[in-house]
């Protein structure tokens, strides 16, 4: 009994140990290549001293990098697993090129997301071309209850996952919820104006895997301004052709996966 008690202590201390070095990870992003030391202890909340400690073990891995100034960045040893990620995650080239041509007809940016537990990822993206675009960072999670795309992925999600998303946000209700999904599901398109972020709308349609499951969700999205009455009928359109081109060709590497 003493030695399975110790074994679960040093495991769940490993995992603890695991979880703050990835949340110290997750504090560097493009907005902020760089951090200061005092920055990551306030935002993590953690000692000083146990700060120290994970840096200094994520550097002797590459993970990090310290500039000699208390200013860390991403280390070296991303870069092979960065390479690696795109391989495996990559959608395949008749994907990239649908995509494409949704923006070269409509100039919208366009994504497909898949769904990771109950958050969304978009996982590809063509940006926009004009001036005022929406665009989004590719492999970072958003809310899986907001936008177009989230709505398209509910709907090829179990209700186990509804039932945890209305748990985690007081703001949902289940039936509601369910209601809604299952009237997207049934139009095959989702449109949503201002839902994840004010101002900005999309338009998403489902792709299928050839076992007939909902495997990503393709959007078209930008400034709430453009898509009036008239252009988020034309893009419906053509964003569910797009993703029924997609279904039908596969959608890459990343299919594995889904």
């Amino acid at each position: 009994m003493v030695e399975t008690d110790t074994g679960s202590t040093r495991a769940d201390g490993g995992v603890r140990s695991i979880a703050r070095a990835v949340e110290v990870l997750e504090l560097f992003d493009a907005a902020h290549p760089l951090r200061q030391l005092r920055d990551i202890v306030t935002l993590t909340g953690l000692p000083k001293t146990t700060v120290v400690r994970l840096l200094a073990t994520l550097e002797s891995l590459g993970l990090i990098v310290d500039r000699g100034d208390s200013s860390y960045g991403p280390g070296p040893g991303f870069l092979r697993w960065v390479k690696l990620a795109e391989t495996l995650w990559e959608v395949g080239p008749e994907a990239r090129r649908v995509m494409s041509g949704l923006v070269d007809a409509f100039g919208e940016t366009v994504n497909v997301y898949i769904r990771r537990v109950l958050d969304r990822v978009s996982v590809a993206q063509v940006e926009g071309t004009a001036t005022v675009r929406s665009v989004v960072e590719v492999g970072v999670p958003y809310q899986l209850a907001s936008g177009a795309a989230g709505k398209i992925l509910l709907g090829g999600a179990p209700d186990e996952v509804l039932r945890d998303l209305a748990a985690r946000r007081s703001d949902l209700d289940l039936e509601s919820l369910r209601r809604e999904v299952a009237g997207i599901r049934e139009a095959g398109y989702a449109v949503t104006h201002g839902d994840r972020e004010l101002g900005a709308s999309a338009v998403a349609a489902p792709i299928f895997g050839k076992d007939g499951r909902v495997i990503a969700a393709l959007s078209a999205s930008g400034p709430t301004s453009r898509f009036t009455a008239d252009r988020v009928g034309r893009y419906v359109d053509a964003v569910t052709a797009a993703a029924r081109e997609i279904s039908e060709a596969g959608l890459g590497p990343v299919e594995v996966f889904l």
